[in-house]
């Protein structure tokens, strides 16, 4: 992973030395769990996906603002640093939005198709590819946190029929390093959303990503599915994923209640024949919305090696408030 902290911190400066209108948000986000896995079981608190930001604009002319948006995570439990870890500046018009940025790449944003919430606390790095058991395997991923990088982005504005377009260049920062490029296509209907994204040197170099993801609206139901290929040209390593999900709402409290479930499977093979691996995936996560400020949330995840080795389930509640 590229250094991250620089655009965020540019960001910043942008904030802090302009006259843009500037907003302060963010989100108090914590739950406790319980750990299963092979070392045994443990009771933990996680409060790292809390975070805070400033993002602004500043009009150039009728036609052409200018953007900017810094996001820094702390755990609000363990008190820690906080990370600069998604930011942006740029320019925005008619045209679209061009921007230097740190944070999700265009196929990574695509991940938001299997999230309940923006920012919940699900892994599906192990099934996209990370679950791999093989010491030293490593396949690119495009899941959060772990498929972040910098660059410089296009995003398009409708192009017609609810079909956008968005592209970022992903520089190599080091002579040694490969220049990446990550690449989404949306298509947004009334009854439907779906989106192809390409990422090749991406968090690695010698590494690509193709994946295909959407969802359909039956009425109040949501059903979807993500079909993923991944490679590591250095050590021929080849993954596949499949993630299939359902989200509804339930009738159970005074409030808005919304359940997702999810099931996925994946492989990875390598052209030696020395690794041939499977994994299996099930997670739920419910939200009770009180506002559009506060969710309390449950949630609950098992993931399946082929080998017993390396089961892991999780399953813990949490509350989110947002500002």
């Amino acid at each position: 992973m590229k250094a991250l902290w620089t655009v965020p911190v540019l960001a910043l400066g942008v904030a802090s030395t302009t006259q843009a209108a500037t907003t302060i948000y963010g989100s108090a986000n914590a739950n406790t769990y319980v750990n299963n896995n092979d070392d045994g079981t443990s009771l933990g608190i996680d409060g790292g996906l809390s975070h805070f930001g400033f993002r602004g604009d500043t009009e150039i002319d009728s036609s052409i603002t200018a953007v900017f948006d810094a996001r820094l995570y702390a755990d609000i439990v363990e008190a820690g640093a906080p990370q600069a870890l998604r930011g942006h500046v740029g320019l925005e018009g008619d045209f679209g939005t061009v921007r230097l940025f740190g944070g999700p790449t265009p196929l990574t944003k695509t991940q938001s198709y299997l999230n309940l919430m923006d920012e919940d606390p699900i892994n599906f790095s192990n099934i996209l590819g990370d679950g791999v058991q093989a010491p030293g395997a490593d396949l690119p991923t495009g899941a959060k946190f772990k498929g972040y990088n910098t660059g410089i982005n296009f995003t398009s504005a409708d192009l017609g029929n609810g079909l956008s377009f968005d592209g970022a260049v992903l520089p190599a920062q080091n002579p040694n390093g490969e220049t990446g490029i990550s690449l989404a296509a949306t298509m947004a209907q009334q009854a439907f959303s779906v989106s192809g994204a390409f990422e090749v040197n991406g968090a690695n170099t010698n590494t690509q990503l193709f994946r295909l993801v959407g969802e359909y609206y039956l009425n109040e139901i949501t059903v979807g599915g993500l079909l993923q290929f991944a490679g590591n040209g250095d050590q021929d390593l080849n993954g596949t994923s499949f993630v299939g999900f359902a989200e509804l709402p339930l009738d159970i409290t005074r409030w808005q209640n919304r359940l997702r479930l999810t099931g996925g499977y994946s492989a990875q093979e390598n052209d030696a024949e020395t690794i041939e691996e499977t994994q299996l995936m099930f997670a739920g996560m419910h939200e009770i919305r009180f506002s559009n400020q506060v969710s309390a949330y449950n949630f609950a995840e098992v993931f399946l090696p082929e080998e017993s080795e390396g089961n892991t389930t999780r399953f813990g509640t949490g509350l989110r408030i947002r500002f």
